[in-house]
């Protein structure tokens, strides 16, 4: 028998992609691969029945959705569902903001699970922040029944609002990385690459990872692109494909504008490693990490990011590892990519400085701190074991 029963909570779950999913399944697997420790997912699906299966060792049972709604499922079953399944776990983990799991009538009981809130962002679009303000008696039930609150930085803990009377249960982590589990490329293969992702083979690549949607601040980066003699370089899908495409036509960019889609795991590795310089241009607060560019730095490559009140610019350094820009300002942006792409210097010295900062979002250390804390709340302390490095942010 299991010693620790951990059930993570999240509104979806792969292989549906996002941010937010890609760190909830890298913690599940992280604390299911430790001994004594069995981990099971409650999500739902974003459209369809029910349904359970195992994904990479991981138990996942999802409810039956009508359908997405303001990217939220709609699904009427779950929180009946959550508060049917959490009586049979150690720990409770949920990952918010999910206004589904805070209808699951947290009314908890001393000698039941330990409950775990994970803090991912605040919410930035108005018909969201009013359905929370509706929502507000239930979120701060859950809240107060919460053992503790985890948080992606300082940053976030500090900007946001609807942490602030809950601050003495917060605790900092952050958000952890996927390993690259891939070896450096060779010439050949990088050319390659290169060659089947339409770039050119003496053109500098400036790369986005990401949904294209408007949080991201896409339009702006096409913008600062105008005056820059690079190919940029788009992974991923969303609606403002079209957009962008005729916003390249309109700059002149047409031919230097590479819209890749979504990329397995083996491309996407090879993308990054052709990359000159990564950047994130997000606008608002739906960007709370941006763990992408912790992928980046995984490979070496220098980032390009905004300020904004979350942990969007804690997870590299300004300076250091890239430069941060204030958000929506495509001058500053064109400036900051000019700078790093044409000095060699230092964009060696800051991908050398991004390698060495991406171990502090190590995958399995961030998972380890997790399952510490919950043997810590398990055994009644009033906090976890210090880590070994001070977390970013």
């Amino acid at each position: 028998m299991p010693s620790l029963r951990v059930l993570h909570v999240n509104k979806l779950y792969a292989p549906w992609i996002g941010g937010v999913e890609a760190a909830v399944q890298a913690l599940a697997e992280e604390a299911a691969a430790q001994p004594g420790v069995e981990v099971e997912v409650l999500a739902c699906q974003p459209r369809g029945p029910a349904a359970s299966e195992t994904v990479n060792g991981v138990r996942v049972v999802r409810t039956a959705s009508l359908g997405m709604w303001l990217s939220t499922p709609l699904s009427p079953t779950f929180p009946r569902a959550l508060a049917s399944a959490r009586g049979g776990f150690d720990v409770v983990h949920v990952h918010l903001p999910f206004p589904l799991a805070m209808l699951a009538g947290w009314r908890w009981a001393p000698t039941g699970p330990r409950l775990v809130l994970h803090y991912h962002a605040d919410v930035s679009k108005p018909v969201q922040r009013a359905i929370l303000r509706l929502l507000e008696p239930w979120n701060r039930r859950l809240f107060e029944a919460a053992d503790k609150v985890v948080v992606t930085s300082e940053r976030l803990l500090g900007a946001s609002a609807v942490l602030a009377p809950y601050r003495e249960k917060c605790l900092v982590i952050p958000l952890p990385a996927a390993e690259p589990g891939l070896r450096p490329a060779t010439e050949t293969e990088r050319a390659e690459a290169r060659t089947r992702l339409g770039l050119r083979q003496d053109r500098q690549v400036v790369l986005f990872v990401g949904r294209l949607v408007g949080y991201k601040g896409l339009p702006l980066l096409v913008e600062a692109m105008a005056g820059v003699d690079a190919d940029l370089l788009v992974v991923g899908e969303g609606p403002l494909r079209a957009a962008l495409l005729k916003q390249a036509r309109r700059h002149g960019l047409a031919d230097r504008l590479r819209l890749a889609g979504r990329l397995d795991a083996h491309e996407l590795d090879l993308a990054y490693q052709v990359a000159d310089l990564f950047v994130l241009p997000s606008v608002t607060v739906a960007e709370a990490f941006g763990l992408v560019q912790v992928e980046a730095m995984q490979r070496g490559c220098p980032v390009v990011n905004t300020d904004l009140p979350t942990g969007v610019p804690s997870v590299g350094v300004h300076g250091e590892t890239g430069l941060t820009v204030p958000p929506g300002d495509p001058a500053a942006l064109r400036e900051a990519i000019r700078r790093i792409l044409g000095d060699d210097a230092l964009r060696a010295a800051m991908g050398r400085a991004a390698l060495q900062r991406a171990t502090l979002f190590d995958r399995p250390s961030v998972g380890r701190r997790l399952v510490d804390l919950y043997r810590s709340l398990l055994a009644g302390a009033s906090s976890p074991p210090a880590p070994e490095t001070p977390p970013p942010g």
